[in-house]
């Protein structure tokens, strides 16, 4: 798991350097990886569509508060646009039960249908749930912190959902990634 910028807005805007420095210390994992997760920042930063274009999978997590759905479409339509993407799955967090989830889902999948031409896929929902905040308090993670809470139930449905995900992997993990960063990172 590679940790977004949360609390660091430089990570956001990178320097060429500081970006080859990340990409170095990608290259230097020994052991081979079954995932590798990257959150990124919210907004469309060069740093953010660097990281996006390297992976194998982009999933877009978004709440349903203004901000937050005005971001999710922002990074959404760039990634259409600019990149071309015709594969995006949404997580919406924070929600109260599962339903609302895919009510936030359906609101902004239609949007990227009529205007983007695109149809979002549907993971799971990660419902609100105080023992988020409490685990992450004890920088642990909520499975672990509270394995019979909600919010563990939702974080192990979406592994599953996302285990279940079509991913084109065979061009070489983690490898791979670091190859694709590489290659973004140039085009910026």
């Amino acid at each position: 798991m590679v940790p977004g910028a949360s609390g660091l807005g430089k990570m956001a805007d990178l320097s060429e350097a500081e970006l080859r420095g990340i990409i170095q210390l990608f290259s230097e994992f020994k052991e081979p990886l079954d995932y590798l997760i990257v959150d990124v920042a919210a907004g469309i930063s060069p740093t953010v569509l660097s990281f996006l274009k390297a992976c194998h999978q982009t999933l877009v997590v978004v709440r349903d508060e203004p901000s937050s759905i005005a971001d999710a479409y922002g990074i959404i339509k760039v990634l259409v646009n600019e990149q071309k993407y015709t594969n995006i799955g949404l997580i919406p967090n924070g929600v109260p039960d599962q339903r609302s989830g895919q009510l936030l889902h359906h609101r902004l999948n239609a949007v990227c249908v009529k205007f983007l031409n695109l149809h979002t896929e549907y993971l799971y929902s990660i419902q609100s749930d105080d023992l988020i905040l409490e685990a992450s308090k004890k920088y642990l993670p909520v499975v672990e912190h509270a394995p019979g809470s909600i919010a563990s139930q939702n974080f192990m449905r979406l592994a599953k959902e996302i285990k279940s995900l079509d991913m084109d992997t065979k061009n070489g993990g983690l490898q791979f990634f670091v190859e694709r960063l590489v290659t973004a990172e140039a085009a910026v």
